[in-house]
């Protein structure tokens, strides 16, 4: 299934605009694409952020970053966070993949 794209504007200044451009000549892609990537990594690293700091619970985190409750604790294994591993979610999930 194709996701629809949404038109947006973001004024950058013109130092951020030669900082993109400096990247995107680098990696040879369109800057579209590294803007698309940047954000992907910002949400990424901030619904991390917002777990760790217990803002989100797991579910709701993996549920942002539209990937499974497992993807999300492998994410948290790779950037070192500690799980919380008595939440009702993790719980729930742990239930529900290995049983009592």
């Amino acid at each position: 299934m194709t996701r629809k794209s949404v038109v947006v504007t973001v004024r950058l200044s013109k130092n951020d605009l030669e900082r993109v451009e400096a990247l995107r000549a680098l990696e040879g892609i369109d800057r579209s694409t590294l803007i698309k990537e940047f954000i992907e990594d910002g949400l990424r690293r901030r619904v991390v952020d917002l777990y760790r700091r217990e803002k989100l619970t797991a579910g709701r985190a993996a549920e942002i970053l539209g990937i499974s409750l497992r993807e999300f604790l492998e994410l948290l294994e790779r950037e070192g966070v500690p799980v919380n591993w008595d939440s009702k979610g993790i719980r729930e999930y742990l239930k529900a993949k290995y049983g009592d």
